[in-house]
C-alpha cells in the first residue's frame, strides 16, 4: 500500500515537472492551452488577462496539489520582468506588471515590442487612447506609445 501511494505521488511530480513542449499546437506550453490574452496599460504598469484551458488530467490535480506549478507556467508563457499574479483560476489569470511601459514625462509612455513563449490566438493591447487587436501571433511588433488617462 505504501508503495502504491509513493508511485502514484511520484507519478504526479513527473506530469507537473514536465518541461514545456509546443507539438503541433503553437498555443500549447506543457498542459497549458492558451485562448487570448488581453494587456490593458495604465501608465507605465500592464495588468494583464490570460484565458487558457488546462488538460482534464491536471485539472483535478492543480486542485489537489495547489496552483505552484500553474502560476510558474502562466508567467513563463507571458515572459514579462516584475510581472506578479493577482488571481489565478483553472482557466483564466490576472497579472500585473510594474514598470512595463517606459515612462517618457509629460505623462507619454512607450509599451515596447514583446515576445511570448507561445503563440497567442488572440491578442488585445489597450491604452486610454485605443485598442489594437492581432490574431495568431507570438510577437507584439513595434511596441506602441500612448498618454497617460486625463
Amino acid at each position: 500500500m505504501r508503495w502504491g501511494a509513493l508511485g502514484i505521488v511520484l507519478m504526479l511530480i513527473c506530469v507537473l515537472a514536465v518541461p514545456a513542449f509546443a507539438g503541433d499546437d503553437a498555443t500549447r506550453y506543457s498542459y497549458i492551452t492558451i485562448k487570448s490574452v488581453s494587456v490593458n496599460l495604465v501608465e507605465e504598469h500592464a495588468v494583464i488577462t490570460v484565458d487558457y484551458t488546462i488538460d482534464d488530467g491536471i485539472s483535478l490535480l492543480v486542485f489537489l496539489l495547489g496552483q505552484s506549478d500553474l502560476k510558474k507556467k502562466v508567467l513563463q508563457i507571458l515572459d514579462f520582468e516584475n510581472a506578479r499574479i493577482q488571481r489565478i483560476d483553472l482557466n483564466r489569470a490576472l497579472i500585473i506588471v510594474n514598470n512595463a511601459s517606459q515612462d517618457y514625462g509629460n505623462n507619454a509612455y512607450w509599451f515596447p515590442a514583446h515576445t511570448f513563449n507561445v503563440e497567442v490566438p488572440s491578442l488585445t493591447i489597450t491604452t486610454p487612447q485605443e485598442t489594437r487587436h492581432y490574431e495568431n501571433v507570438q510577437a507584439f511588433p513595434g511596441g506602441i506609445g500612448y498618454f497617460a488617462a486625463p
